[in-house]
C-alpha cells in the first residue's frame, strides 16, 4: 500500500494562501488571469513550491520559498507593473513592439510565480535549477493559453526564463519585466518573512541583527511616487529594520532595469521618511 503524501493535499489550500489567490485574482487581468487559474490550481506546481520550502526551511534553515512568497511577490510584481504602466512607462515588449502590456503581465506571472522551484534542488544557482524544473509547466501553460500562436509562446518562455533567472541579481538582466520581479522578490519582508537567509542559531543572539531587522519591519506598500512612477514605502518598528531595507531591497534594485522609475523610503514609527532613491 503506498504511503500517504507528506505534503499537504495541494486542493485544500491554507486560509493565507486563499487570501493572496484571491487578492491575486483581482490584481490580474486579461490572459494573466487565465494563466494564474491555471498556476493555482496546478497539483504539480503545488508540489513543488511545497518540497520546494520543505528543502528551504528543514533542511537548509532558510526562510520561506514555498506557496505563500510564490503569491506574494506575483501580486507585487504584478501591482509594480500595473503602476509603471499606469504611469506611461512602456514594457520592454511594448518598447521593442513585438508584444502588447497584457503579454509582459503573462510572463511575469509565469516567470515569478515559478522562480523559487529550483530551491527544491539546492540553494546554490538555484534559479537555474528553477528554469529546468519550471519550463514544462510553463511550455505547458503556454500551450492551453495560446494553442495557435507558436511565435506568442516562443516570446513569453523566453522572457518567463529572463524573469526567472535574474531574480537573484546574479545575472544580469535588461528587460523592464524582468526588474519588475527581481524588486517583488525584495519586497517580501515583513515580520517573520525576512529574505535574508535564516541559518543561524533558532534563538537570537546579542547582536544578531538579522532576527532583530527580521522582526521589526510592520508593512510594505507600494503606491505612487512624487517625482518617479512608483514608491516603495517601508514601515517599521525600529531602525534594525533599515537591515533588512539595506542588505535586500536596494541589493536588488541597484542591479534593476527599473530603478529609475522607483523611490525607496524607510517609515520607523512617526518618525520622518528615510529616503534611499527618490
Amino acid at each position: 500500500m503506498a504511503e500517504s503524501s507528506p505534503f499537504p493535499d495541494w486542493r485544500v489550500h491554507a486560509p493565507k494562501e486563499q487570501s493572496l489567490e484571491r487578492a491575486l485574482l483581482d490584481r490580474a487581468t486579461g490572459p494573466a488571469r487565465e494563466v494564474l487559474e491555471h498556476l493555482l490550481s496546478d497539483e504539480e506546481v503545488y508540489l513543488y513550491h511545497s518540497y520546494a520550502n520543505s528543502v528551504s526551511v528543514r533542511r537548509l534553515g532558510y526562510n520561506d520559498h514555498g506557496p505563500v512568497h510564490a503569491r506574494i511577490t506575483t501580486y507585487n510584481a504584478l501591482k509594480l507593473l500595473q503602476k509603471l504602466h499606469a504611469a506611461g512607462v512602456k514594457t520592454s515588449l511594448e518598447a521593442e513592439q513585438v508584444g502588447s502590456f497584457d503579454d509582459s503581465q503573462v510572463a511575469v506571472v509565469l516567470g515569478c510565480f515559478l522562480h523559487d522551484v529550483g530551491m527544491a534542488v539546492t540553494r546554490d544557482s538555484h534559479e537555474w535549477h528553477s528554469i529546468h524544473l519550471a519550463d514544462p509547466v510553463i511550455g505547458r501553460i503556454l500551450e492551453r493559453v495560446y494553442p495557435d500562436d507558436l511565435a506568442r509562446r516562443v516570446m513569453l518562455r523566453s522572457l518567463a526564463h529572463e524573469v526567472i533567472i535574474g531574480h537573484m541579481g546574479h545575472s544580469r538582466i535588461h528587460s523592464v519585466e524582468a526588474g519588475t520581479v527581481l524588486v517583488a522578490d525584495g519586497t517580501d519582508m515583513t515580520r517573520g518573512r525576512s529574505r535574508i537567509p535564516m541559518n543561524m542559531e533558532h534563538d537570537p543572539a546579542v547582536g544578531d541583527m538579522h532576527r532583530y531587522s527580521a522582526g521589526s519591519i510592520t508593512r510594505v506598500e507600494i503606491g505612487e511616487g512624487e517625482a518617479k512612477p512608483v514608491r516603495i514605502t517601508i514601515l517599521m518598528e525600529d531602525r534594525t529594520g533599515l537591515f533588512q531595507v539595506e542588505e535586500v531591497l536596494m541589493g536588488k534594485v541597484k542591479q534593476s532595469p527599473i530603478m529609475r522609475y522607483l523611490e525607496i523610503c524607510a517609515v520607523v514609527e512617526d518618525q520622518a521618511p528615510m529616503f534611499y532613491l527618490r
